[in-house]
């Protein structure tokens, strides 16, 4: 899988600088705190189709870097979804 794919965290965007199987670093304006709970997905292509990997996990690292923060987190669960079912769970989030 490739290292830099557009994430969306808090209906903000990032770029991941890392994916493991179990773990993803990525940079982004939203700052977290270490051992905190997120969840955030992950734009992917496979196959030609654009998919979406949510995930949610636990904060492991932060670092503060100048217009952007880095953030490791070691992931508890992940599944992929199609776009739109992406947006129904973002829109079920939001109530």
């Amino acid at each position: 899988m490739c290292s830099e794919l557009p994430i969306e965290i808090n209906g903000t965007s990032g770029l991941t600088r890392n994916v493991s199987a179990t773990g993803v670093y990525f940079e982004t304006t939203v700052a977290k705190a270490p051992g905190s709970k997120v969840q955030f997905v992950v734009q992917v292509m496979v196959k030609g189709e654009l998919l979406k990997m949510v995930c949610s996990g636990e904060v492991v690292r932060v670092e503060h870097k100048v217009g952007t923060v880095g953030i490791a987190v070691k992931l508890c669960s992940s599944f992929f979804t199609d776009t739109n079912s992406c947006e129904e769970l973002s829109a079920s989030a939001d109530d």
